[in-house]
Parts: structure tokens; sequence; C-alpha cells
């Protein structure tokens, strides 16, 4: 690919989306490698490549649904570059501020760089000006069918809109799937061992970002409205003062209500963003496992241990299941389970999340999350906690499978989460708690990401 690859973000997006639509891999991985072996000089490009892959992504039957309108060229007969580069141009057109001449140049001038002939470069030319003339009356897609129109409209997978239109009605499936495409929030968490969220954000407004608010949910959250920057160029990130995490996911270890001096287990750990809070709320002073099947994951865990100056858990790479028994482990005051789910809580962090996952998703997926309840039962001492923790908005994956769990497990029970949250978050935290059992966050209602968190306790 010419030089223009590396160092144009337009094509430097298009590299990406062709990537991402051949191989089906997790988007922002895929996006890290390209960033990564790319040399645009301005950050501001670099930003630009996300905000059109992402959004390319976020709004893809929509924006299919208007080149098949506008163009005379059937868009399943097109290649993937020439399919993508007029994704890039109609999604740019429409939805971002971005100058409509600059557009049109900018994304003409890959396919001449790509040396792709006169016809392919008109084709693409008059469709693009075909919906740049009706930008403020375009078409919308036909109301007959609920389902299909949500599904264009919103670009959602149709067994996805019908699962939800079926649980939450019209109006409120409109309103997740409207909020599921938009940017989420920037939040953060303080690590109250270093400051107070009351001090830091304090320091924010008059500093950083004037309009910093503080979570209403999480005691430990704070939200960056209008903040442009970079949150690694903070000092504060570099110090070990806050990290990055939505306030839902940070719940979820106040629902664990780690203690100094306990052994905890955080089964699913990734980077450690939930592991380096329950460090944070021991003091330092627990003695903490963590697991996770990835080694990047985990070489990711140790730094966010360092920059937040605590003390390195037992890190251990594998199937937690399997490897837990070969290693003599005690008996675990608190085991985390923040199982692998679907997902469909946080579409709007990862908006390759619905069209990777499928129906038969919600039967494979339960297993595994059920697999690791029941082979951990028996590293939990008695009058232990486990705290379970998914971020989708699927019953299969969370109500459904703590029932199997109940049913095979009598010698565990539910408890209320209002009794160790409401110390931490106050009255509020209410909102959030169903029928004394469940935890659940939803975009739509709370700004939240889409979790679902229980407390199971071993009698």
């Amino acid at each position: 690919m010419p030089r223009l690859s590396k160092t144009n973000p337009r094509a430097v997006a298009l590299k990406v989306l062709i990537r991402w639509e051949k191989n089906k891999l997790l988007l922002d991985e895929i996006l890290s490698q390209v960033l990564n072996k790319s040399v645009l000089p301005d950050e501001r490009d670099r930003a630009l490549v996300g905000e059109l892959v992402n959004g390319v992504v976020r709004h893809l039957y929509y924006l299919d649904f208007i080149l098949n309108r506008f163009s005379h060229f059937p868009l399943e007969k097109m290649d993937l570059e020439v399919k993508n580069v007029l994704r890039l141009g109609v999604y740019q057109l429409i939805y971002t501020r971005i100058p409509e001449r600059a557009s049109l140049a900018e994304t003409l001038k890959i396919l001449s760089y790509r040396k792709r002939g006169e016809w392919i470069r008109g084709l693409v030319n008059a469709i693009l000006h075909r919906v740049l003339e009706h930008k403020n009356q375009l078409p919308e897609p036909p109301e007959f069918n609920p389902i299909i129109y949500l599904s264009v409209k919103f670009s959602f997978p149709e067994w996805l809109v019908k699962r939800w239109l079926n649980r939450f009605g019209f109006e409120e499936t409109v309103s997740l799937l409207k909020v599921s495409n938009e940017k989420p929030p920037l939040v953060l968490r303080v690590n109250t061992l270093k400051v107070s969220r009351d001090n830091f954000l304090t320091f924010l407004q008059k500093e950083e970002a004037p309009f910093a608010k503080a979570c209403a949910y999480s005691p430990s959250g704070i939200i960056l409205d209008g903040f442009r920057g970079k949150i690694q160029e903070l000092k504060a990130y570099h110090i070990g003062w806050i990290s990055v995490q939505d306030s839902a996911s940070q719940l979820v270890t106040f629902l664990l209500d780690p203690k100094p001096g306990e052994k905890v287990l955080d089964a699913c750990a990734g980077v450690g963003g939930k592991t380096t809070h329950i460090a944070e709320l021991t003091e330092n002073k627990s003695l903490i496992w963590a697991f996770d099947l990835y080694e990047l994951r985990l070489e990711k865990l140790k730094e966010n241990f360092q920059r937040l100056k605590l003390k390195e858990p037992k890190i251990f790479k594998g199937d937690v299941v399997e490897e837990l028994p070969k290693l003599n482990p005690p008996l675990f005051d608190k085991i985390l389970i923040d199982a692998p789910c679907t997902g469909t809580g946080v579409i709007r962090r990862h908006p390759d999340i619905k069209w990777a996952r499928k129906e038969e998703d919600l039967i494979s997926v339960p297993e595994k999350q059920l697999r690791l309840l029941d082979g951990l039962v028996p590293f939990l001492r008695k009058g232990g906690i486990i705290v379970y923790a998914t971020c989708s908005l699927e019953p299969e994956e969370n109500e459904e499978v703590i029932a199997k769990f109940l049913e095979k497990h009598s010698d565990f029970e539910l408890e209320d989460p209002l009794k160790t949250l409401e110390k931490y978050c106050g009255e509020k935290i209410k909102e959030l708690v169903l029928e004394n059992k469940y935890v659940k966050t939803y975009p739509h209602k709370h700004n939240l990401d889409g979790f679902f968190m229980v407390r199971l306790k071993k009698k």
C-alpha cells in the first residue's frame, strides 16, 4: 500500500475497516495495531482515525441503507476497498462537523493514491454528491415492520432488536438503541489511598477540566465532561492518582467489599481494573490472586499496579478452573467472577460487539459462566462471598445463571446488595437494586455501562 496509508488518517481508517470486515477480529486490537504502525504525527489525526472507524462500525446498517438508495451499482458487488471508502465518505457527511468539501476531497484522494480507475473514482464521487444533495432529507427505513425499521435506523442486528422489543417495548428499545450508539462518558476512578475524590475533583475543575463532576453512584468516580486531552498526559495519571473505569464497573468491587487481611481471588482479572480497585479498598493489605487467559492483559495488569504504586498480586495465566486446583491455594474470603459475556451492556464503548455476537451465544456463553461459578465453589471458605458480574443485559447470562447455580448449590444464598453498597454509595444506590437481589445498570436509564451483579454468600 502506498505511503499515504501511513500518513493520511482516512487511509489508515480504511485499512482498519477492511481488516476488521475480512477477519472479524476485535476492533480495538486492529485499531491499536494499525495505529502503532502508522506515522501519523498529530494526535488529532490519530483521534480522527478512531472517530471514523468506530463511527462507521457503529452506524454500519444505516450507512449501507443510504448507499443502496443513492448508488445505481449494487453495494454487495463492490470490493471491500470501494465499499468502505463510500462508508467513510457518507459517515463524514452525515455524522461529523468536518467541512463537506474536505470530506469529499480527502475521501476521493484515497482512491487516487490507490490508483483506482477513473470509472471507480467517478462512481464514488457521484454517489457522495447525491448523498450530500439530499443530506437534509435522507430516506427513512420502511416502518411497516418495527424490527427491520429499528435494525436499519440504529444499525443493530435484527435478532437483538427483536429480543429488546419483547422485553422493553418500543419506546424503551428506541431509547436503549439510541444511547448505545452515542459516545460514552469518560469516567475516572480516584485512588483514594493517594487523594480524596472531593479534593481531586476541586483540582480538576480549577486546572484541567472545568466541567468535571462527581459520579452520582460511585463514591470514587469522576465524570470528565468536556475534556479534550489525553488521560495519559495528565500528571495525576502517571503518579497513580487515577484510573479510567466506568462507574458501573467500580460498583462491582464495592459490592465485593474486600477488607484488609482478606484472601481475594480475581478469577477473570483482565488488565486489572477491578484487581487494582481491590488493592485500593484493602489499603494494600490483602492477599490477591489474579487469573487471566491472556498474557498481554496480565502484562497490562502489572503495569497498572506499578503505576498506581500498589502491591502486585500473585498473577497466573490460564483457565482458573483448570489451574487453581494445581496450585494448592488457600481458602479465599472473597471471590470475584467478572465473567466473560456477550457484552451487550457496553456496545457504546465497543460497537463491533453487536456484529460479533449471535443469538446462539446465549446458549454457549452461560454454560461457560456457570462452569466458572461451579468450579470455584470449593475454594471459598464457609461464610465467604462470591460476587458474580457481567456487562451483559441478557437474562440468560444473569438471573438465569444465578438461578441454576442456587438450584445446584443449596449451601449458597443471595445477599441483599443494599446492605453492602449503601455504606459506600449512599441512598441513591437504591435506584440500581432490584428485588433486594440484583444490581442492574443500564446506559439509557442511568448513563452507566450495562452491568448485572449479585453477592452470593456461602452459608
